[in-house]
């Protein structure tokens, strides 16, 4: 019985995750589809190279929000079992979204989201160290990828029970591989930087 709630979770969480602010900023304020302009990626990065920092904070918070939704829905209807398989259904719902051909962001804004719900102090601790690393140099990759990784850690050293650890270092894992041409980028020092 609970496996099929869990599963009923990740559906509910993975319908949310299909929720593209991104996409849907591109579509109405500037009248292309993300996907098809910058990186391709329909995230906060992309839409502030495209369209600006105001839409990039919209698309960030919003999908944000998403993670806490989830986090939410997930504590609701199955404890920590259901954090976790919503937590994986949203960001897989973000990342590999069925109403736009599979084709979404990387779902850092969405772990934002989940972690700032369950970890708070934290999940702003290593937000401060994204936001130094961004401003040092000017790779919101490398400063989403330490965040990811941190949070991974932070889970396996801090004794948090087992569902949650999973989901973190999953989740964490699903980004480093949504991430890999950055990494190759960043090791051969072509990766792209923000414009101040």
């Amino acid at each position: 019985m609970m496996a099929f709630k869990l599963l009923g979770v990740f559906i509910l969480a993975y319908a949310l995750g299909n929720f593209s602010p991104a996409y849907l900023c591109g579509k109405l304020f500037g009248h292309f589809d993300i996907r098809e302009r910058g990186s391709g990626n329909a995230g906060t990065t992309n839409i502030v190279r495209e369209l600006g920092w105001r839409y990039g904070v919209l698309v960030f918070v919003l999908d944000a929000l998403k993670g806490v939704a989830a986090v939410a829905l997930g504590n609701w209807l199955a404890d920590n079992p259901g954090i976790a398989a919503a937590g994986f259904g949203v960001v897989i719902g973000h990342d590999f979204p069925v109403i736009l051909n599979f084709r979404g962001g990387k779902g850092v804004a969405t772990t934002v989201g989940i972690m700032v719900s369950l970890f708070p102090v934290p999940t702003l601790i290593a937000l401060v160290l994204l936001i130094l690393v961004i401003t040092l140099t000017r790779m919101v990759s490398l400063g989403s990828l330490i965040f990811v990784t941190g949070m991974a850690v932070f889970s396996l050293v801090s004794d948090q029970p087992n569902a949650l650890t999973i989901m973190t270092v999953g989740i964490a894992l699903i980004a480093i591989l949504r991430h890999r041409a950055n990494i190759k980028r960043i090791l051969n020092g072509t990766e792209n930087r923000l414009s101040y």
